[in-house]
């Protein structure tokens, strides 16, 4: 494997830990604001070992925030099934 290739590894490691590893979180500097055209930015940060890499907007057109919803109301609800791809389109 190659330096490079280690380092793309490494990068891509997800964790819950904010010291180790990629995390990626709701950025602290706003809240979810509506674009010009329209969209839904939910506004987040990226991590690397505990240092901010830097910011971005996660934009969501209105049925996929909807679909989003939905999943996260599953989830929250203690619903151990993920919802079928059928499922989301209805949302």
């Amino acid at each position: 494997m190659t330096v490079t290739q280690q380092r793309r590894r490494r990068a891509t490691r997800m964790t819950a830990n904010p010291s180790q590893g990629v995390r990626i979180d709701r950025a602290t500097n706003g809240g979810l604001r509506r674009t010009e055209a329209g969209r839904i930015a939910l506004p987040l940060s990226v991590g690397n070992n505990g240092h901010l890499i830097g910011e971005g907007d996660l934009v969501m057109t209105h049925d996929e925030a909807v679909a989003l919803h939905g999943e996260l109301g599953r989830l929250l609800a203690g619903s151990l099934t993920p919802a079928t791809d059928a499922e989301v389109s209805e949302a």
